[in-house]
C-alpha cells in the first residue's frame, strides 16, 4: 500500500499546483519496483493537496452539508480533484502500469467524518488479476453529516487492513516524523522509530493550516486502528519521495532516511 501524499504531489501554498516533475519521478520508481519484484501487488492511494483542501476550506465543506449553496462548489471541487486523479493515473500508465482508478466517494460511507464502510469487492478483483487500483482522498457520503472529508490517510489505513497488505508506505515531501516541524525549525530532528502511542508527541511536516484532513491529527486518527496489523507483522514507514531511490532502498532493506512506525 503506497500513499502518495498531497504534500508530495502538490505545492500546498499554491492552489491547484501539481509538481509534475516529482510525480514523474515517483511513478518511474514505483514501476521499477514492480518490475524488479520488490513489489508483488500494489494499491496506490493519493492525497489531494492543493487540488482539494483550498475549496473544501473556502466553502466549509469539511463541516458537512449545511445548505444547497454548498452543492455546486462541492461538484466543482470534485472536478478539480479529478484533474489530479487523471494526472496520477496517466503518469503511472506512461510507465507501463495497468492502473484502475476508483473514486472513494463511490464505494465509501462515513459517519461523523470517519469512514465506516467501503465496498472493496471490485478493488480486490482487479488487484487479483494484476491491475494496480488507484484511489484518493474524496468527499464521501456521511450518514449523519450529509457528506464529509474522506482523507487519503483514512482510505490507506482501511485498505491496508481489509486487503491485509504486508507493507504501508507514506510518501511525503519530508523524510519522516520529526520532533518539530522541519519546515519552520532548523533544529528539527528526524525520529527514526516511533510507536503509535508516542506519535502524538512529535510533529509531521506542516501544520493544519490549509489542510482539510487535519494534517498530523488526521493521520494519527487514521493510523490508530492499525495497531493490531502492526502486531501481526505489517511494516509501516514514512519516507520522502522528492528524489528517486528512497522507496527502492527502503524495500530492499538498505539504509535510507525514514521513520518506522511500530505498535
Amino acid at each position: 500500500m503506497l500513499k502518495l501524499g498531497g504534500s508530495l504531489l502538490t505545492d500546498k501554498s499554491q492552489p491547484y499546483s501539481l509538481r509534475m516533475d516529482v510525480l514523474k519521478v515517483a511513478c518511474a520508481e514505483v514501476a521499477s519496483c514492480l518490475r524488479s519484484g520488490l513489489i508483488d501487488k500494489l494499491v496506490v492511494v493519493h492525497g489531494v493537496g492543493s487540488y482539494g483542501h483550498p475549496p473544501v476550506i473556502q466553502y466549509k465543506l469539511y463541516k458537512g452539508f449545511i445548505d444547497s449553496a454548498q452543492l455546486l462548489p462541492l461538484s466543482r471541487t470534485q472536478s478539480k480533484v479529478n484533474e489530479l486523479r487523471a494526472a496520477v493515473t496517466s503518469c503511472l500508465q506512461d510507465e507501463g502500469l495497468a492502473v484502475n482508478l476508483f473514486h472513494t466517494s463511490s464505494i465509501a460511507v462515513a459517519k461523523k467524518g470517519r469512514i465506516q464502510t467501503m465496498d472493496l469487492e471490485a478493488v480486490r478483483g482487479f488487484l487479483e488479476i494484476g491491475m494496480v487500483p488507484v484511489l484518493g482522498g474524496d468527499m464521501v457520503r456521511d450518514s449523519e453529516m450529509g457528506f464529509s472529508v474522506g482523507s487519503g490517510d483514512q482510505v490507506a489505513a482501511i485498505l491496508t487492513k481489509q486487503l491485509k497488505a504486508s507493507e504501508l508506505v507514506f510518501a511525503t515531501d519530508v523524510s519522516g516524523v520529526y520532533d518539530s516541524d522541519p519546515k519552520s525549525s532548523r533544529n528539527a530532528k528526524l525520529v527514526a522509530d516511533v510507536s503509535l502511542t508516542s506519535l502524538g508527541n512529535v510533529d509531521l511536516a506542516g501544520g493544519s493550516q490549509g489542510d482539510a484532513s487535519g494534517a498530523m491529527r488526521g493521520k494519527l486518527l487514521a493510523l490508530a486502528d492499525l495497531a493490531p496489523e502492526l502486531e501481526r507483522g505489517l511494516r509501516m514507514s514514512i519516507i520522502s519521495m522528492m528524489e528517486p531511490g528512497r522507496l527502492t532502498r527502503l524495500l530492499r532493506g538498505e539504509p535510507v532516511e525514514h521513520t518506522s512506525i511500530r505498535p
